[in-house]
């Protein structure tokens, strides 16, 4: 017979189905009081359901049901057999589940996310050994890989430039076949304006450097840093905390996905860096040293042709009268600064015309440094209004300058070994930021030239590969 009894005149759906879930429940209260005490109901809890009445909970005791008037039945049959008593009580759980839900008050509450959570890994491809070689090989490093690597991308918490929570993401290289203890060696990129130009993408040239390390037997980490990437918003170039604080979340978001997979991150930490990454990767060992020294030991730091000196030695190159061979470095940094610190009100506040209508469109994270230059003089303080120009020149404590003082990274001590590497005929970043650098950073840090005819774009490899013997006469586990 069914549980059901038809509908008074007038009644709906809606009120034939919550008479019948009243009923229900008295048929049996015992089922509810299971449900109720296994979701970590407390004992004299009052819950509504669905039936016009409240359930209160008594322990260990029989449910107490009160039911309003109307909803009570006047008689109920009740189908006697073992199978359909079994086949109630089940109907009777699903239906709690279904109508009631239960009082979440005595559960565990879900963890609120923090800085430096995992919040996606995904597989992007793996190389075997060969391949890496041959990757490596395409870009002037003579090398002969140790393992296969699989490459993976890891989106992670961290915070923007006004201390909000926002999503980051970079890439996670890790020798393959799976090594029983992994150092790690971040690795910082260089100037990208393009979201797509960033680690995670897996085919960029800061990707191989990844890789390059990761064949070696280390746990490759490649920050994309913010607004690159996956992450929302403009990139904020040259900005020493931020850079920093995304860079050591994700380093803690991957030695807390590490702890899920078959290999173990060993303590090691070795920092690294070209250009731009040079500059975040210094921020970045700054940071670990006087905040997070009990999480991360940095064996070895190798920071390489950074623009360390802001407010000397690159705002002097900056607002020199003369060609400069990647002017869309002077308005990122403007246009960066501005975002994180409010100096200006719109672009046409500091950009001369028709720079300030035509340059914010291409900062937008889909236009690459050669688009940029396109736009741009040669002359990069052209773009600046002159009147900006004079007030600037003649106010030693302009606002900007101050901003960049704040951001040099030449007034701190390393405790771990530094090295400092920079190629003497740098054009695009003088080797001044490195002899500064190495004179305030103290003893721990050396400057060191590979090849002093050698430009900055070919400065690079001869870098890396010297960094990476260093950091393997070094490391004492993983190889």
């Amino acid at each position: 017979m069914s549980l059901m009894q038809p509908p008074s005149h007038g009644a709906g759906p809606r009120v034939e189905k919550r008479i019948w879930w009243s009923r229900m429940m008295i048929y049996r209260p015992a089922c509810m009081k299971c449900f109720l005490t296994s979701c970590g109901t407390n004992r004299g809890s009052v819950v509504p359901f669905s039936g016009n009445g409240t359930a209160i909970v008594t322990g260990l005791a029989p449910i107490s049901i009160s039911l309003h008037k109307e909803s009570r039945p006047k008689k109920l049959s009740v189908p006697g057999s073992q199978p359909a008593c079994r086949y109630m009580r089940t109907l009777c759980l699903l239906l709690v589940v279904f109508f009631l839900g239960c009082d979440s008050s005595g559960m565990e509450p879900e963890p609120t996310p923090v800085r430096g959570d995992v919040i996606d890994v995904t597989t992007l491809a793996t190389y075997t050994a060969e391949e890496v070689s041959q990757l490596v090989g395409a870009y002037g490093i003579p090398y002969s890989a140790r393992y296969g690597i699989s490459f993976y991308v890891l989106e992670y918490l961290t915070v923007d430039t006004h201390g909000e929570e926002t999503t980051a993401s970079g890439a996670v290289a890790v020798p393959q076949p799976v090594l029983r203890s992994l150092p790690m060696v971040s690795f910082q990129h260089g100037t990208v304006t393009r979201r797509s130009g960033a680690p995670s993408r897996g085919d960029t040239n800061e990707a191989v450097v990844g890789m390059f390390f990761a064949a070696d037997g280390y746990l490759s980490v490649m920050p994309d840093l913010l607004g690159l990437g996956r992450s929302p918003g403009l990139h904020p170039y040259l900005i020493a905390d931020v850079s920093a604080s995304a860079i050591v979340d994700m380093m803690q978001a991957v030695v807390r996905w590490s702890a899920t997979q078959p290999w173990s991150y060993s303590g090691e930490v070795y920092m690294a860096g070209y250009s731009a990454g040079g500059y975040t990767g210094m921020a970045a060992h700054r940071l670990l040293e006087a905040e997070y020294s009990s999480e991360f030991t940095i064996k070895a730091s190798s920071l390489m042709a950074g623009p360390y000196d802001l407010s000397g030695t690159m705002l002097e190159l900056m607002l020199r009268e003369e060609p400069y061979p990647q002017p869309y470095y002077f308005p990122y940094v403007l246009f960066s600064y501005n975002e994180a610190y409010g100096l200006y009100s719109s672009p046409s506040d500091f950009l001369a015309s028709p720079y300030d209508v035509t340059l914010p469109p291409l900062f937008d994270g889909m236009h690459g440094g050669g688009d940029i230059n396109e736009a741009m003089p040669t002359i990069p303080i052209q773009i600046v209004h002159p009147d900006v120009r004079r007030s600037f020149l003649s106010d030693l404590n302009h606002p900007f300058r101050q901003r960049l003082r704040e951001n040099d990274l030449t007034n701190w001590t390393p405790r771990a070994p530094t090295r400092l590497y920079h190629c003497a005929a740098d054009e695009l970043v003088p080797i001044e930021n490195s002899i500064i650098a190495a004179q305030s950073l103290g003893e721990a840090a050396t400057l060191l030239d590979p090849s002093p005819q050698s430009e900055h774009g070919d400065c690079a490899p001869l870098a890396i590969a010297s960094t990476r013997a260093w950091f393997n006469s070094v490391s004492t586990s993983g190889q």
